[in-house]
């Protein structure tokens, strides 16, 4: 019984921080993916219910003081993030304090069995700010850049100026959607839950969670060219309407089909 007051305690405890990712912060940044996130945590531990069970009844108590000390180390973050309203440091706390509170009331065996759905949620913490743009500025730079470089072998009429391109009598400002971030990272974190769920060796599963950041980059490269050419031709009506929503869409099934190309390219290699 004081394992459901536990639990539930530390449910209370981080409603109000889910609350303010998922009004604010989820909303407002290339985080959208983090929507699904809890529901496929509590899916990949339903799937383990059989094994958790077995699990907990043969439990060892015996690395308490282990699993008390990490719980500890959690708690303080959620304080100290909780604080300053550092909401990076507030959502990585529950890592800590999940697997802390795991292994001090069901011992190793259960947080083993857990391992990877714990470290799932780690998709859940936001990245501040100052690093995302410092990740996606240099990757729509570099992307305007390839973009006008393909488009003029092609004898297009297309210049660039920083990030915005202009196109005959268009022009296409290069914004923060336009680096693929977001499609890379909920891709990537989809992909995750792909390989983990895949059969095959380490090697293979490497490479297949690797390859998804090539084909997101190519598949967002492949955009960018298709709205060109889409608004010059059409007009930016047309570019910034359906098309500019819809390719969204192709990009996701180019970087699916391409996983399951290489997947399958393994395999038949494998078999040779």
């Amino acid at each position: 019984m004081i394992h459901y007051i536990i639990w539930a305690l530390i449910t209370v405890l981080y409603t109000p921080v889910f609350s303010a990712l998922y009004r604010y912060v989820w909303k407002s940044s290339d985080y959208t993916h983090a929507y699904f996130i809890l529901p496929v945590f509590f899916w990949l531990v339903m799937r383990k219910r059989t094994v958790l069970r077995e699990a907990v009844q043969q439990s060892d108590h015996g690395t308490n003081l282990t699993g008390l000390s990490i719980l500890l180390v959690g708690i303080f973050l959620f304080i100290f993030g909780s604080h300053y309203d550092y909401r990076f440091i507030t959502t990585l706390s529950l890592l800590p304090v999940l697997y802390g509170m795991l292994r001090y009331l069901y011992g190793l065996n259960v947080t083993k069995i857990l391992s990877f759905p714990l470290f799932y949620l780690i998709l859940l913490v936001p990245i501040p700010v100052g690093i995302i743009d410092s990740i996606t500025l240099p990757m729509r730079y570099a992307l305007s850049i390839v973009t006008e470089t393909i488009l003029k072998i092609f004898h297009y009429p297309i210049a660039r100026e920083g990030l915005l391109l202009s196109i005959g009598q268009n022009e296409l400002f290069m914004g923060q959607p336009c680096s693929g971030f977001r499609s890379l990272v909920t891709m990537f974190s989809l992909s995750l839950v792909y390989v983990y769920l895949s059969k095959g060796s380490l090697s293979k599963k490497s490479l297949l969670l690797v390859s998804v950041v090539p084909l997101a980059v190519l598949g967002n490269l492949i955009r960018i060219i298709a709205l060109c050419l889409i608004t010059y031709h059409f007009g930016e009506e047309a570019g910034q309407g359906f098309f500019h929503n819809f390719s969204g869409i192709v990009m996701f099934l180019f970087i699916i089909l391409g996983l399951i190309g290489f997947e399958y390219s393994f395999e038949k290699n494998k078999n040779a």
